[in-house]
């Protein structure tokens, strides 16, 4: 309702904390007010800013008055108030469990599970208040966590099975090597630690064996450390090569060729899948280009085949994958990356034949050299492996035997071949 300006608004404060019920709605508030001012308006504000009214067993009201200069005098039935605020006791409403069994109040910060009952009313203040080490988490004494051994708790695990749900003692604990406060359970711990395959090896085995084949996609596994882990470089030297243990890496000597494309193309399924490869780079995942093939099967099985060998190779691959009665993500994923690597084949296969051509005239060149410096017995042994007309390399392949004998001390053979032949000569690495 409208005032007139004649008549000013005082502002009051209402003390409650002498009344024993304080009012908890706003008709109640009301209902006391009303009371009050009948004698309120009979009180003149510049006697005292702070008056007291004795409601009998209820106890006693106070109001301030906030601007006792301001207000229009006398006070009457028009004047109007305003009360800007209401001054109740502390009232302890999260209070210790543990504290109110002894008859005492002490506020309770923290919630305690045990103490909850299924109500989610818990409650445990810093006095009684356990914490252990891996979590905020409180309880109460009565309900502090106990390992499955019995014992009492003294940390949470943080490991990824736990995730800081269970506690354990200090005799089923595993500390972190470089930070004593954080603990493990034995099975996290080893999940988080784990050991090399290589016995007496102490380093941390952080690398995952990746060795896998298109029926089986899940990788070996084995953990190896960082000194003792195997790379097969099939993607390059400016790419990580497959990690293997040291098992599968001694097998690849005795693989076949068709399951060595097997698993570079399973390998490369799980990468092009792979969501850490994915955000690596922003290039596609490809297989590896099939003059890069032929050295892998060079290197690791002493294989030198001609570039139409590999490529029917990977059609033979291709035509079996298509021929299964269901495909799932990772045929789908092969049978991409096999269609994209068509191309990038028939380039390798024709260029091939041009440094074929080129590199059997540097070969028979150094064949005539050999003869004419009496070298039969390697003229006859050395074979025509690769030319990289780019860089000028020509591989060569040579017995075991005769290796030392081809490069002679410190490749004072090779070097005085070069100078002959005109280009750099390179035995092709075995195994």
């Amino acid at each position: 309702m409208n005032r007139p300006a004649a008549y000013p608004v005082v502002p009051v404060t209402l003390d409650l904390r002498g009344f024993h019920t304080p009012p908890r709605s706003l008709q109640e508030c009301v209902a006391l007010w009303k009371r009050l001012e009948p004698e309120l308006v009979t009180v003149d504000p510049l006697a005292g800013p702070r008056v007291r009214f004795d409601l009998g067993e209820e106890g006693e009201v106070g109001v301030w008055f906030l601007a006792p200069a301001a207000a229009r005098l006398p006070l009457g039935p028009g004047t109007p108030f305003a009360i800007h605020g209401v001054l109740e006791s502390a009232v302890v409403r999260n209070t210790c469990a543990t504290c109110r069994t002894s008859g005492s109040t002490t506020y309770a910060p923290y919630r305690c599970p045990g103490c909850d009952e299924g109500r989610r009313v818990g409650r445990v203040c810093e006095a009684h208040a356990v914490f252990l080490d891996g979590s905020l988490r409180a309880s109460c004494v009565r309900h502090a966590p106990v390992c499955r051994c019995g014992t009492a708790a003294v940390a949470w695990c943080s490991g990824v099975r736990c995730r800081s749900r269970t506690a354990w003692c200090e005799t089923h604990l595993c500390r972190h090597p470089g930070d004593a406060s954080v603990a493990y359970c034995a099975d996290c711990y080893a999940e988080r630690f784990p050991e090399c395959e290589v016995q007496q090896c102490s380093d941390t085995g952080y690398i995952c064996c990746e060795h896998r084949t298109l029926a089986a996609m899940k990788p070996c596994g084995r953990r190896v450390c960082a000194d003792h882990v195997r790379r097969w470089q099939v993607y390059g030297r400016f790419s990580r090569g497959v990690a293997l243990c040291s098992r599968h890496h001694r097998g690849l000597g005795s693989t076949s060729a068709e399951d060595l494309i097997d698993i570079v193309l399973a390998g490369t399924v799980a990468r092009a899948n792979g969501k850490r490869w994915k955000s690596a780079s922003n290039r596609r995942v490809q297989l590896p280009r099939i003059s890069i093939i032929r050295h892998i099967l060079i290197n690791t099985r002493g294989a030198v085949l001609d570039m139409e060998d590999i490529d029917r190779l990977f059609t033979s691959l291709e035509r079996r994958l298509r021929g299964l009665p269901s495909r799932d993500v990772t045929v789908s994923s092969a049978l991409d990356l096999l269609a994209r690597h068509r191309t990038s084949r028939r380039e390798d296969i024709e260029r091939f034949r041009q440094q074929h051509v080129e590199g059997h005239a540097y070969f028979n060149r150094m064949i005539d050299a050999l003869r004419r410096a009496g070298r039969w017995q390697l003229a006859d042994a050395v074979e025509f492996s690769d030319f990289r007309p780019g860089s000028g390399i020509l591989f060569v392949k040579v017995p075991e035997h005769l290796v030392g004998l081809f490069k002679g001390k410190r490749r004072a053979n090779i070097q005085q071949l070069e100078q002959q032949v005109g280009v750099s000569i390179q035995v092709e690495r075995r195994g």
